[in-house]
């Protein structure tokens, strides 16, 4: 059982731990799924891989034999029913993140605010059209569901085009035989790269947009919100560039691809976290070595002979999915050489 919560930054980080428990259950159902289609197709490979260790072929002679265009299409095949898969998972995945984020609004208001009367936005009885038009990203016609179905395309001709790479390296054909296994298996983890990022993305924004919609819900007492990153050497600069800034409740905390950022709520124009450090702060207290590893020795050295200023790390990308997403701004866009 969890201890009881000094502040409200020890009940954000015990609702943190539940999400992380629920996004492993789920990324390793995708992870499972993904092994089984790779698995299904690996003797195909092989028996391509043992075809060419016979003699020497070069890849405009592959792309001709019956195992590699079998082959082709087993990838193109598997690779559509996992997007299928996905597709069917990933509503679910989100809706039961959203419904975590609801809820654990609601508690952490309770904590801040005691027993005013609130009110709630239950994710588990709202119709799904109107769960639709609040995550737009879930909707089946748009574009996250788009981008799902390109991914085979993508993914099977990454695969391809890895097998014909190591066929072209001109070793023997031992060695090619062992690149081939070696590339496709490689290729394949890219796809897996892309599925998970989809999935743990669409849940993480389920969770701060249904915590959001809760405060909003409540903008009697709720006033805003104030963005919090866990600070540590693996943050990135944006979120360290935003954590403890404050927003308005129509604004979305817009965190890139995996962002675990969270809002905490601002109650009656009052900051619950207001002796936090901010991110500036914070990274000014790491030594030099943390610095430079989370910014990078040039882009460090530009800030350190003033050329930008530290907020500015943090830029605004236009996502066809979100909407909007913080991600980090490149050294050429910081400074004017």
């Amino acid at each position: 059982m969890a201890a009881n919560p000094k502040t409200v930054l020890d009940l954000v980080a015990q609702y943190r731990a539940a999400l992380a428990k629920s996004d492993a259950a789920a990324m390793e159902r995708i992870i499972s799924a993904y092994k089984a289609m790779f698995n299904r197709i690996t003797p195909q490979i092989q028996a391509l891989a043992d075809l060419i260790s016979t003699g020497e072929y070069t890849a405009a002679q592959v792309r001709h034999l019956r195992a590699f265009i079998s082959l082709q299409e087993s990838i193109t095949n598997e690779l559509n029913n996992f997007a299928g898969y996905l597709r069917t998972d990933l509503q679910p995945i989100a809706l039961n993140a959203a419904q975590m984020g609801e809820m654990d609004a609601f508690k952490i208001l309770r904590f801040l605010i005691g027993d005013r009367e609130l009110i709630r936005v239950p994710f588990d009885r709202i119709p799904i059209e109107a769960v639709y038009k609040m995550l737009t990203f879930l909707d089946p016609g748009g574009a996250l569901y788009k981008r799902i179905g390109e991914l085979s395309g993508y993914h099977s001709k990454a695969v391809v085009d890895a097998i014909l790479e190591a066929i072209g390296m001109g070793v023997n054909p031992r060695q090619t035989a062992r690149l081939i296994m070696s590339a496709a298996e490689n290729a394949f983890g890219g796809g897996l790269v892309d599925a998970l990022r989809t999935a743990r993305t669409s849940q993480l924004w389920a969770y701060r947009e249904a915590t959001r919609a809760n405060y909003a819900a409540n903008s009697d007492v709720v006033t805003g919100w104030i963005w919090y990153a866990e600070l540590d050497e693996l943050t990135c600069e944006a979120c360290i560039a935003e954590h403890g800034t404050r927003h308005d409740l129509d604004e979305s905390l817009d965190g890139h691809y995996n962002c675990r950022c969270s809002p905490i709520p601002e109650v009656m124009g009052e900051n619950p976290v207001a002796d936090m450090q901010d991110g500036q702060t914070w990274f000014e207290d790491q030594d030099t070595a943390t610095q430079k590893e989370i910014m990078g020795e040039t882009k460090w050295q530009a800030w350190m002979d003033g050329k930008f200023e530290f907020g500015q790390l943090a830029q605004d990308t236009p996502n066809d999915v979100y909407g909007n997403m913080k991600t980090v701004t490149p050294l050429k866009d910081l400074i004017d050489e």
